[in-house]
């Protein structure tokens, strides 16, 4: 039987009866990081493909009242969560050793913390209820909360795997289960199943993960199924002590994503909500892209080479120039095309989600960058460094949006998401720059040119000709075609020795991987 290759140094184990590590030959980390980015990034695409039709067909179903409450509800429930808040799983992953202790400690704590998470969501439905917020919204926040815990459940064994760089096996069942987490969101969206539609999707997903996530941890990982697990409380107390500034970040990251969900639903309405909620679902695929690459090859990669700072620096800026080239093209595709896409996706009823779209699109483009700094503070043991930057986004998120939203609704929130998310990103690069030495004007300065110069040109192309005559779906090829042939163009004829050097790069670390 097949198990993943582990690294000798970070990954060494010890048996239940003897202190001699149980050792795989290790294969080279570049290898193994760009092998899994791959399998991270093929199932990220695939989730993204199958996702965008089958929320094409529940749009075309489901009201905007649908998207709106099944968003409030989330708020609350990822609110309530707990397991995500204390970070006991970027400790374990940042930890260097694997030994029964420390995944005795891991599995043990996490289980206690996610049922406290469900209890606590259980309590605070009364609560909420007495607050006026409707039944509907407080009983799907308590199936999403459901959900919650067995994704949670099921990252106990997808942990594991990732600290082993085993990301095939994991990227291969989501591609499975995603498709099969629609088939009762499709069935209730067409027998007036409305929000429930979408519900069911979640705790489907949910629940097919962790169950596919244990069987494969149970295949994949022999070596720390054959150990004695064994629970240490002062190793419980480290992992939370880390586990604490990670997890208050997360808390951070997920009010900056999801406040204005709250703000929208609750000062507006969930119809206006709903329009905005399909916008910004429209507005992340650039982030989807890249989120998982991001945060977990990535976060392993830079936890094993936190002491390299040469290595580390290389590999922040393969990351940051694999985001631009990849993510940046599909922004502006949606940004330059958003009219006529969301009358083609969606139809006519959704045209009100277009100004949210054009702004949401923009903050998007740049999110998987901020991811990138984040999980580089989390991976070499800097946690604090998000809070402090995610602090002050909130703070500005919470002045400017509440107002905003009173004088200009749903666009006002756009406003001061865009305005909290630039001052963070400036400051963590700031810090990245001056403290790793990453070049981020190189990496950032040209890309952000040719964007504007794809905008700028299509305005032009747009108004010396007669393109919007063409009918919707020809308006969108020729769009998307202008901007993925200019971005790309333009990026290789301003630095075409470093464009044809990076891939080539990936390209030999890919056959390489492939032949070993």
């Amino acid at each position: 039987m097949a198990t993943c290759s582990h690294s000798n140094t970070a990954s060494s184990v010890s048996d239940a009866d003897s202190d001699v590590p149980l050792q795989a030959p290790e294969i080279p980390l570049a290898y193994r990081a760009v092998r899994g980015g791959l399998w991270v990034a093929l199932g990220s695409w695939w989730t993204i493909g199958f996702g965008f039709v089958a929320n094409i067909i529940l749009t075309r179903l489901l009201a905007p009242e649908a998207f709106g409450a099944f968003a409030l509800a989330m708020f609350f429930a990822q609110l309530l969560r707990l397991e995500p808040k204390l970070g006991v799983s970027q400790a374990f992953g940042q930890y260097k050793e694997t030994s029964g202790e420390s995944v005795g400690t891991y599995l043990g704590l996490n289980s206690l913390i996610i049922l406290a998470g469900l209890l606590l969501t259980i309590v605070a439905a009364p609560i909420l209820r007495a607050l006026g917020y409707e039944a509907l919204v407080v009983q799907v926040a308590l199936v999403l909360a459901l959900a919650a815990a067995l994704e949670s459940i099921g990252a106990l064994a997808g942990v594991m795997l990732d600290r082993e760089m085993c990301f095939g096996p994991t990227s291969r069942l989501q591609m499975i289960v995603f498709p099969l987490s629609y088939l009762p969101a499709f069935w209730l969206a067409t027998h007036g199943g409305g929000v429930w539609s979408l519900a069911s999707q979640t705790l489907a997903y949910s629940a097919l993960m962790s169950v596919g996530g244990w069987w494969i941890a149970r295949r994949q990982l022999l070596h720390i199924f054959q150990m004695r697990w064994r629970f240490s409380r002062p190793l419980a107390g480290r992992f939370l002590r880390f586990g604490v500034a990670v997890g208050a970040t997360v808390l951070a990251a997920m009010l900056l994503t999801q406040l204005d969900n709250f703000l929208i639903g609750t000062i507006v309405g969930v119809t206006v909500l709903g329009f905005y909620d399909r916008a910004y679902r429209t507005a992340q695929w650039p982030s989807t892209l890249l989120t998982n690459m991001v945060s977990r090859t990535a976060f392993y990669t830079y936890a094993r080479l936190q002491d390299d700072l040469p290595r580390l620096r290389k590999t922040v800026t393969m990351v940051l120039w694999a985001i631009v080239l990849l993510a940046w093209p599909i922004a502006l595709i949606i940004f330059v095309t958003a009219p006529d896409l969301i009358v083609l996706l969606y139809g006519e009823r959704w045209l009100p989600s277009v100004p949210y779209l054009r702004l949401l699109v923009l903050i998007a483009a740049a999110r998987p960058v901020w991811d990138n700094v984040t999980t580089l503070f989390m991976a070499i043991g800097k946690p604090r460094l998000n809070l402090v930057f995610m602090g002050v986004q909130i703070g500005v998120l919470i002045a400017a949006g509440w107002p905003l939203t009173l004088l200009w609704g749903a666009v006002g929130t756009c406003t001061a998401v865009g305005l909290a998310f630039a001052v963070g990103l400036v400051g963590a690069y700031s810090v990245l720059r001056r403290n790793l030495g990453v070049p981020i004007e190189t990496s950032l300065l040209i890309p952000v040119l040719v964007s504007f110069l794809v905008v700028a040109g299509y305005m032009l192309v747009n108004r010396l000709t007669d393109i919007n005559a063409l009918s919707v779906p020809v308006r969108v090829g020729v769009k998307s075609l202008w901007v993925i042939v200019v971005y790309l163009g333009l990026n290789f004829l301003l630095q075409p020795r470093l464009m044809r050097g990076r891939v080539e790069y990936v390209g030999k670390l890919a056959r390489q991987q492939g032949e070993t």
